[in-house]
């Protein structure tokens, strides 16, 4: 380059830098970039507002500065048919710009939430709502402290929790929530209780105090029960007939199928005491028992243990009882005094079971195999299962009214039935379908409610209730998280204890969908995506070249 030419060069940079028209064009580009980019970023992250409303007002200074600087060169080009079309095209872009920060705003102003997961996997459970508005009823507040360390791995976790503690806050007024760094506030754990991170403590009046370690929404919600008083209760269940009972080997933590340690799990996370009860030994049923189990029996009572089952029973008592075909004949007498029996057959399906199986029937809410408390009020155990199934499960028969002269002192509500398309199969008969075997539905679960002393249901008497099943192993460690099984059983306790806020509230499981295709179908995947659309951009390019040119 010549000394001329640098001379040239330098002096045109001179007169730009000189030039108002440059000047205002770099603040008007500067402006709207940082206008948009400060306003759409302020109403998104909460945490930095004060800088980004300075970098937007920043944004807005600069845009007025341009038109300041060039007012005329700017009528000029508006009026121009290129600035015109210009400033149509930047208002139309400005406008769905403002319509895109509204939505974003009220987005997430707005608690509202919409959750397209099949198993509603981010939706709190009616009955945890119901919790958190009874706070503001009754005027309590509770803080949730949790407890992680920051920087560790367990950074998914702590989201995970943020997202059901968030949730709660929205919803009651009277929950709020904060994260302790137990590694800088370890005085604060250490007042709480806290010695294994993480861990969320859930306090009431800085008082009572319960700490969780299994951060679910049905945990959260035994928390906050447990921190405002709520207080436990004592389930037992019988032994000593060769019922379900614990299993676990506590040295090698190992346990049978047909064992009922999950279940016992399951009762412990709904804060329960759950104890083993051996008539034999304390002959009558504690007095503190807020419900009985009995867990497919498959030897009899005596009849001392018979006689304390009645006396409770009498008494307003509650049980579950889980019975299999052909059950020890006393299990069998004791609920035949209030109306039901169980059969000795079991029930086969021929529409719906599970693998072909007729002897495991599987019942489903979208058949309409469940009675929800829309069919029998305040019988709220089936309403939020959709699926469980019941193998070599019996019938629950109704002896005729001649049989049973006390039926209008007990009311029995179905709770869940086969298919039309049933049949009872005795042992050693054949379980194939036969369009000339099915004699119609079968009940197979079913809800007692009565005066133990065969008084009208009307009386101030406390009710004795009965939920009775005929199958036990849907219950067992085999067949407790298949569906909603240990929904079932679970629901089946709280209603039975009348603690009706906890129905439901199960860990949601995120389901696993696999898609399978035979080898014909994944070829026409393979072609129909992979090679079929890049051939024919080809072919549509090749010809439309060939038409121009």
């Amino acid at each position: 380059m010549n000394p001329l030419q640098e001379k040239s060069y330098l002096s045109i940079l001179f007169n730009l830098i000189k030039s108002t028209s440059f000047w205002s064009l770099v603040s008007g580009v500067t402006g709207v970039f940082a206008f948009l980019l400060g306003g759409g970023l302020y109403l998104t992250f909460d945490e930095m507002s004060d800088v980004l409303l300075l970098v937007t007002s920043l944004g807005a200074i600069l845009m007025f500065i341009a038109i300041g600087l060039s007012p005329r060169a700017i009528a000029i080009f508006v009026s121009g048919r290129r600035g015109r079309f210009g400033l149509n095209a930047a208002l139309m872009t400005l406008a769905v710009f403002v319509i895109l920060l509204i939505t974003n705003y009220f987005m997430f102003t707005n608690p509202n939430r919409i959750d397209v997961t099949a198993t509603r996997f981010f939706t709190l459970s009616p009955q945890t709502v119901s919790v958190l508005n009874e706070l503001e009823k009754q005027n309590q507040e509770v803080v949730a402290h949790a407890f992680f360390v920051e920087n560790t791995a367990s950074e998914n976790t702590k989201t995970t929790v943020e997202d059901i503690l968030n949730e709660f806050s929205r919803k009651s007024d009277n929950f709020s929530y904060r994260f302790v760094d137990p590694e800088i506030n370890r005085s604060e754990a250490l007042n709480f209780g806290v010695t294994k991170y993480p861990s969320v403590v859930f306090s009431y009046n800085d008082e009572q105090n319960h700490i969780v370690t299994n951060f679910t929404e049905q945990e959260f919600i035994t928390g906050i029960l447990i921190s405002t008083g709520a207080q436990k209760k004592i389930i037992y269940y019988l032994t000593g007939h060769g019922e379900l009972t614990a299993t676990i080997d506590p040295m090698f933590e190992k346990q049978e199928d047909f064992g009922l340690d999950l279940a016992i799990a399951g009762m412990q996370r709904d804060n329960y005491f759950v104890m083993p009860l051996n008539l034999q030994q304390f002959q009558e049923v504690p007095s503190d028992a807020s419900v009985v189990i009995i867990a497919g029996p498959d030897q009899d009572l005596t009849e001392t243990e018979f006689e304390a089952l009645v006396n409770y029973a009498k008494s307003g008592g509650r049980i579950l009882m889980m019975l299999n075909p052909n059950p020890p004949k006393l299990f069998n007498d004791l609920i035949y005094l209030y109306g039901v029996v169980v059969s000795p057959q079991k029930v086969a399906d021929a529409i719906s079971n599970v693998g072909g199986e007729t002897l495991t029937p599987l019942l489903q809410k979208s058949n309409a195999q469940f009675a929800t408390s829309a069919v029998h009020p305040n019988i709220n155990i089936a309403d939020e299962v959709s699926v469980a199934f019941f193998p070599d499960t019996a019938a629950l028969i109704t002896p005729p009214q001649e049989e049973f002269a006390l039926r209008s002192h007990v009311k029995f509500s179905e709770l869940a039935s086969t298919t039309p398309i049933s049949w009872l199969v005795a042992p050693g008969e054949d379980s194939e379908y036969d369009v000339e075997k099915y004699t119609g539905q079968y009940t197979i679960a079913g809800v007692i409610e009565a005066t133990g002393a065969f008084e009208d249901l009307t009386s101030n008497q406390d009710l004795f209730k009965l939920v009775v099943f005929g199958d036990s192993d849907f219950a067992s460690n085999k067949y407790f998280y298949s569906n909603d099984n240990g929904d079932m059983f679970l629901n089946s306790v709280n209603w039975l204890a009348e603690d009706y806020e906890l129905i439901s509230i199960r860990p949601k499981l995120m389901p696993y969908r696999e898609f399978v295709v035979n080898s014909l179908e994944k070829e026409f995947v393979k072609w129909s995506s992979w090679v079929i659309p890049p051939f024919a951009m080809i072919l549509i390019a090749f010809v439309v070249w060939w038409r121009r040119r």
